[in-house]
């Protein structure tokens, strides 16, 4: 089992927590108490927009995302898993 040290940045606080690499980042954040914004969990909302400021993220399905913007470093946290041993995700620069 893979895991990945991950640091979510969210209004100007550092959340950090470890998780399994198969799960999704949004609901880990969630299950560990984080406040994290989302609304429709499948990646057609883009309210749980967050841009990867370190490591790398894998999302199933880029949802609503241009190629453009993931390559600015913007993931959906609601379908995207940690694809790297750690991960900055900054909720705060989008």
């Amino acid at each position: 089992m893979n895991t990945t040290k991950i640091t979510l940045i969210l209004d100007g606080e550092h959340h950090k927590f470890n998780m399994n690499n198969d799960d999704i980042i949004l609901d880990v954040a969630l299950s560990n108490g984080i406040d994290a914004p989302h609304s429709c969990q499948g990646g057609i909302c883009m309210t749980c927009l967050g841009r990867v400021t370190n490591g790398k993220a894998q999302m199933d399905d880029p949802g609503m995302l241009s190629d453009e913007e993931i390559g600015e470093g913007l993931i959906l946290t609601c379908i995207s898993k940690p694809n790297s041993e750690e991960i900055t995700i900054d909720y705060d620069d989008v």
